[in-house]
């Protein structure tokens, strides 16, 4: 009697194995039908955890140099521009008027650019947005704003001042656009909910901000005095949101969050 419960037992424990062992097995071939990869039981070797490692720390100093170039562009352009003699008083109304005076705007935005346009995450989106973000800041660049200055011809191409204007423009809100979008759409698919906070208001900020200026320039459009210098007001505002947010991003800010 003993020695047939003890077969019924391990009768019992075999099919429960080869249960597991089947599940297992089951959960295995679909990893790999999925990925179409064979599944690796290897341990991950030291030198690649090094390397992701180093990978992790390179992307966080990259979103942090992004983030301060952002939020010292409208500082520098103003103070590097103190020391010019014989400027119009209105150098000062817009960070894209600077340009003509100082190349604060060119150095700092190109290599924003050129940061964005480098730029490549794990997710396809990701890099859609960064890239076409750095083409719109190399665009602003590369096709200065009209200025006090009566200059018929402008920019690395030498176009009209009118049509570089428009591009300078377009390209201007395409950017801060794509910029916001980035923050508040895709910097909150991380996990922790508390950055996620952080980047909204970020995100929706910049959105209010550029909403209230086209209205102010649409009602300027119909008589509406505003003041000239408005302009290097919304841009510092909407620099400062995008570069706290990077600095968030790149752990430079909130880190315990």
């Amino acid at each position: 009697m003993a020695e047939a419960k003890k077969t019924t037992k391990k009768s019992t424990e075999l099919k429960s194995t080869k249960s597991k062992k089947t599940t297992k097995s089951a959960v295995e071939s679909l990893e790999e039908k999925e990925t179409g990869k064979p599944r690796e039981h290897k341990k991950p070797d030291a030198t690649i955890i090094q390397k992701i490692v180093e990978k992790e720390k390179s992307s966080l100093l990259h979103r942090n140099v992004l983030g301060a170039l952002g939020m010292l562009l409208p500082v520098i352009s103003i103070f590097s521009g103190l020391f010019v003699r014989q400027k119009p008083d209105e150098w000062w109304w817009s960070i894209s008027v600077t340009y003509y005076i100082s190349p604060a705007l060119a150095i700092i935005l190109g290599a924003c650019a050129i940061f964005l346009l480098c730029y490549r995450s794990y997710k396809k989106i990701d890099t859609i947005i960064n890239v076409l973000s750095g083409i719109f800041a190399m665009c602003v660049v590369l096709f200065p704003c009209e200025g006090p200055y009566g200059i018929p011809y402008v920019g690395f191409f030498q176009i009209p001042v009118a049509v570089s204007n428009i591009i300078h423009s377009a390209s201007a809100m395409l950017l801060f656009a794509l910029l916001s979008y980035n923050i508040g759409w895709l910097f909150t698919l991380g996990k922790s909910e508390k950055r996620n906070k952080v980047y909204r208001i970020c995100s929706y900020s910049m959105i209010a901000i550029m909403v209230i200026f086209v209205l102010v320039l649409i009602a300027g459009a119909f008589g509406l005095n505003y003041p000239g210098w408005l302009v290097m007001i919304v841009e510092a505002l909407l620099l400062l949101f995008f570069g706290f947010a990077w600095l968030v991003k790149g752990r430079f800010f909130l880190r315990k969050l």
